[in-house]
């Protein structure tokens, strides 16, 4: 083996290895489909690339159907930032060709998504006769996808009779930095059987520290009980390990509880992450003709740590619910507290004889922390009334009161490098740049008595300045403490420089990483942008105020791409998402073959959006749905984010899917 080759060999096992998504559309023309194996490669810089990537359809099924969407997910190495992307087939008959409309690779990871439009055969004898070709990534389409880490689950099952299951078992996680949504833990078979532990691998939004899970069965099966001992996380970027236990049935028939959900702590060395409450919750119906429902009430709480899940308003204090000018009071015991609160949801089911209610505000107090929030309403939840919504999102005003105009203190840590050069015994300077305006000059001074700038130690300045809004940029200086002339070049190795508001706790990180020179000049500096920024809680809860979203949906050009049935959006953004609405107009067919229909909704500011999940019910006569884009304007800053769809939301079509998540152009 010459010295090239086994280079080569040693830079493949020192590639960790990640998960890729890959989707695959096939053309409809004549011939389209295939029964080769098909495969990727991907390349990365320095020419890194992954093995034969084979993409082979489930269940036994061979080869790609003409009109098919086929996705696929693989484990290859992490070449880095891709820049290729090789497709090929292992057919060499004529009846090996392949027309690939779309072929698509996600890297959950990094947070990004290709989309290639390849529009060409992979045949011996069409076109240009190639099985294989190279696609740049330079003329695919980038889009940010939610990022994700891999964790390490496992799934411990009691050791008590009856204790596996067959049903199926859905997970949601909460964290200090959002929640993922509910996803499905695959039985594959043999899982979640008495008295074992089954460990698999799970992609997980980047919401760590985690702070609770929500595990619910949804009792299909011929054995719907399950019970269960714990579930234990490992982030395997941090190693960091939660553990959530239960020790007892989800089941609605079996155990104390009868319940086919629960809510598990996290604990983390030995340290619980969230405590139990109890919730007492107050509805008054407002003062006006007609205010009072007789309809079905139910309300989500979000708070710190994530939400309580959907609680009904059955169990009352009086026999008849919601009357005008009444308070109502409903007691939810032994729930996990939210920490502060931020919004709440609550709708009803439009059922009875006068199902119009107007609210005038809910109460919510959290016994262990013994802190009452409001949420004021003042609005109809009505069909017929003003915008036809029953679903309402209410803003906390308990986190109204900070006067930001004036001044507010900066915390500064900053950390220096880890070799014996990084070190100075000088002083540093820094000047903040924030969107609304620009610092002063703020000196780190390093004194005799309290020596500062230390290998790798993280140095703690405060400072008060008028409020600059969010941080995007800081200059860094470096000067002598008598300001006198300096011989020779010294340097100051600083590593990572973190700001945050204390007022907010909003964090901004510049990852530096740089050599700042001794100089005697002013104008002698570095300047770095942000890195990335952390909101807090505090920050995105005042920032919950009413906005109305325009949502335009354009459907497709092609036959039979108009839809009949009931379609329902869930917009996500960077303060959480909107709940599923559904999309409606009094007389108006919509959602016809190229048509552009609009709705305005009304929603608390959902912040940056990162997503958009539609779907229909699959009713009416032609349910099938060619979706060619969805476009969310802000109509309190005008900001448009287009989503493209392109894709055909059929269960007689493509993938059969009827749901789909876009991400923005």
């Amino acid at each position: 083996m010459n010295k090239k080759s086994k280079k080569k060999e040693v830079q493949g096992l020192e590639l960790p290895v990640i998960p890729y998504h890959i989707t695959l559309c096939t053309g409809l023309e004549r011939d389209a489909a295939t029964t080769s194996r098909a495969y990727v490669i991907i390349v990365g810089a320095d020419h890194s690339r992954t093995e034969r990537l084979w993409l082979d359809p489930p269940e036994g099924r061979k080869g790609f159907q003409a009109g098919s969407l086929e996705s696929f997910e693989c484990h290859g190495s992490d070449v880095g930032e891709m820049k290729k992307v090789e497709l090929g087939h292992d057919g060499a008959t004529p009846e090996s060709c392949w027309l690939v409309d779309e072929l698509s690779v996600a890297v959950p990871t990094k947070g990004v998504k290709y989309i290639f439009a390849c529009m060409c055969w992979l045949a011996k004898d069409r076109g240009d006769g190639l099985t294989a070709r190279v696609f740049n990534v330079l003329d695919a389409e980038a889009v940010c996808i939610s990022q994700k880490v891999i964790y390490e689950v496992t799934v411990v099952t009691g050791d008590v009779q009856n204790a596996g299951t067959d049903t199926q078992i859905f997970m949601s996680v909460f964290g200090a930095n959002g929640s993922t949504e509910e996803m499905l833990l695959q039985k594959n078979e043999d899982r979640f059987e008495r008295g074992q532990e089954d460990t698999f691998n799970m992609e997980i939004d980047d919401i760590a520290p985690l702070r609770k899970m929500r595990l619910r069965i949804d009792g299909s099966g011929s054995r719907p009980d399950w019970f269960l001992d714990k579930v234990i996380m490992r982030n395997l970027t941090t190693e960091e390990v939660s553990v959530f236990t239960y020790e007892e049935w989800l089941s609605k028939t079996r155990g104390p509880k009868r319940t086919m959900i629960c809510e598990l702590a996290a604990m983390v060395d030995e340290e619980m992450m969230v405590e139990l409450t109890t919730y007492m919750i107050q509805v008054k119906t407002s003062d006006v003709a007609g205010a009072g429902t007789d309809a079905n009430v139910w309300i989500i709480v979000f708070g710190e740590n994530g939400d309580t899940g959907t609680l009904p308003l059955k169990e009352c204090n009086r026999s008849n619910k919601f009357e005008r000018k009444q308070v109502d009071t409903f007691r939810f015991a032994d729930i996990l507290s939210l920490g502060d609160l931020s919004k709440v949801r609550v709708w009803h089911d439009n059922t009875g004889l006068a199902p119009g209610w107007h609210l005038d505000y809910i109460d919510v107090k959290d016994e262990l922390m013994d802190k009452t929030f409001r949420f004021p309403c003042d609005r109809w939840l009505a069909k017929n009334d003003s915008d036809g919504q029953i679903m309402r999102e209410l803003a906390c005003t308990n986190n109204e009161y900070l006067d930001l105009d004036e001044k507010t203190k900066y915390e500064i840590c900053v950390t220096t490098g880890d070799t014996d050069e990084a070190e100075t015994k000088e002083n540093a300077w820094i000047v903040l740049e924030g969107r609304k305006g620009r610092s002063k000059e703020f000196l780190m001074e390093n004194s005799s008595k309290k020596k500062r700038f230390l290998r790798a130690n993280v140095d703690r300045f405060e400072f008060t300045s008028k409020n600059l809004g969010d941080i995007v940029g800081i200059c860094v200086g470096h000067t002598s403490k008598d300001g006198k002339k300096v011989k020779g070049e010294i340097y100051w190795h600083v590593e990572e420089i973190v700001v945050t508001e204390t007022e907010l706790g909003n964090k901004y990180i510049f990852s530096c990483n740089a050599l700042v020179p001794l100089s005697p000049k002013r104008d002698d500096f570095l300047t770095f942008e942000c890195t990335k920024s952390i909101e807090s809680f505090a920050s995105k809860a005042r920032s919950l105020v009413l906005v109305k979203y325009e949502i335009i949906v354009i459907t497709g050009d092609e036959k039979g791409a108009g839809t009949d049935a009931n379609v329902f959006v869930t917009i996500f953004g960077s303060n959480g998402d909107s709940g599923r609405r559904r999309l409606r107009q009094k007389f108006r067919n919509l959602f016809e073959r190229e048509q552009t229909d609009r709705f305005l909704l009304e929603m608390l500011d959902m912040g940056e959006l990162q997503k958009v999940r539609v779907e229909h019910d699959n009713s009416g006569m032609h349910p099938g749905w060619l979706l060619d884009r969805v476009e969310v304007t802000n109509m309190a800053n005008g900001v448009t984010t287009i989503f493209l769809c392109g894709k055909w939301l059929d269960t007689k079509r493509a993938d059969g899917q009827i749901a789909r998540v876009l991400y923005p152009k």
